[in-house]
Formats: C-alpha cells, sequence, structure tokens
C-alpha cells in the first residue's frame, strides 16, 4: 500500500475473492487462497478516482455480496452484463472495473486452459435494458446460475447545488490550467468528498444503488 494516496480510501471496504486460475498455475504459497481487491488497487487500474469507478466498485462489491451470502465469491466465474453500449457514456469505465474484480471479459478475454478458467464472452454489453431509468447491470454465477440485478441512479447522489456548482466552476479552470494552486486543492478536496461520501459513508445509498435477485434464476 502506498501512503501517496489519501487516508480515508484506504478504509474502503475490500472486495474478496477466491482465483482458482492462480492457484492452479501456482501463484499462491498455499491452497485455497483469499484475496482483498482494494478500491486502491482499482484505482491503480482505472488511472483515477471518480464517481464513476467508485460507483463500479460499489455495484460489484453488492452484487457479490448478494450473489455468495455465506461465501468467498470465485474470480473467473461470475458472468455480468452492462446494459447498454460499449461506447455510450461511461459503461466502457464500468465494464473495466468489472472486468478487473469479477475476471469476466470481453470477446478479447483470455480463452482458458483444458476448458476451464476461461473468461472471454463473460462480461456483455446488451442494448435491451430492464429498466430506462436507471443503469443497469446483471451478474450472473456460473456454477449455480444464481443472478442479480444492479440499478444505479447516478443523480440520486448526495451533493448540495452549492458543491455541485462550485465544483463545475473549479473544474472548468483546473481543465483549463487557470486555475491558483488553492483553487486547484479546493477542486480536489470537493471531488474526494464526493467519493468518501459514496465509498465510506454510503450516504443515502438505498436510494441511488439497489441490488435484487432475478426471479427464475
Amino acid at each position: 500500500m502506498t501512503d501517496a494516496f489519501r487516508d480515508f480510501l484506504k478504509e474502503v471496504k475490500p472486495i474478496r475473492l477466491k482465483e482458482p486460475l492462480a492457484e492452479t498455475l501456482g501463484a499462491f504459497t498455499e491452497g485455497d487462497a483469499v484475496l482483498d481487491y482494494t478500491f486502491i488497487e482499482t484505482v491503480k487500474m482505472a488511472g483515477h478516482a471518480c464517481p464513476t469507478v467508485s460507483a463500479a466498485y460499489l455495484v460489484c462489491q453488492k452484487a457479490l455480496e448478494a450473489l455468495y451470502p455465506e461465501e468467498v465469491p470465485v474470480r473467473g466465474e461470475i458472468a455480468v452484463t452492462v446494459y447498454g453500449a460499449p461506447d455510450e457514456g461511461v459503461n466502457g469505465v464500468i465494464g473495466q472495473v468489472f472486468s478487473f474484480l469479477t475476471g469476466a471479459a470481453p470477446a478479447s478475454g483470455f480463452c482458458g486452459l483444458g476448458g476451464k478458467f476461461g473468461r472471454k464472452d463473460l462480461l456483455i454489453f446488451s442494448r435491451n435494458t430492464p429498466d430506462p431509468q436507471a443503469m443497469c447491470f446483471e451478474f450472473k454465477r456460473l456454477d449455480t446460475g444464481r443472478a442479480v440485478l444492479a440499478r444505479f441512479h447516478p443523480r440520486r447522489i448526495p451533493q448540495s447545488r452549492e458543491q455541485a456548482v462550485r465544483m463545475s466552476e473549479l473544474f472548468e479552470k483546473v481543465l483549463g490550467e487557470t486555475a491558483s494552486d488553492g483553487e486547484r486543492a479546493e477542486f480536489q478536496d470537493l471531488w474526494m468528498s464526493k467519493i468518501r461520501d459514496m465509498l465510506v459513508e454510503q450516504k443515502e445509498i438505498g436510494n441511488w444503488l439497489e441490488v435484487q435477485a432475478i426471479t427464475g434464476c
């Protein structure tokens, strides 16, 4: 863990997973190892921390908790559907986070070994959304067929109007390279405050993120 990151990012609950492919190929010193995938590692993969990356992490975490209530999730044995085109909005970024955490990959993914451990085509994008009022994602266990649907409403994430307006003003200056050092620091603090509210405080999360079992699975 590097000290370069803000302290609160280290407080975010990790996602625990088993990785049978790595175990089979000898990466671990002992069998049945459990790995912690942290939000900081997700930030390293994505290259930044933002509400989209934070939401993708939380969606995955809550979906896996629902799919594996009394078990450790198994990476590579989870299929994920993102409802929407891969180049629509932030779907591509969200898909990358899901792939990193679950092992589910698009057509370019790992084909497997001896009919096992395949990740190719476990991450798909579908335009047939079950709820046009939300961003929707389906997570399905390959071993049991059990599935859940996550609905994410980004506009419902709580933030005061004053904070939103100020952050927008500062963001324009930061991107235009006209912000002072103080303004840049203020923007970063406001930006990361929203990330903290989502990931650590999980403020009003029931209003903007819900995970439900899919009947018939």
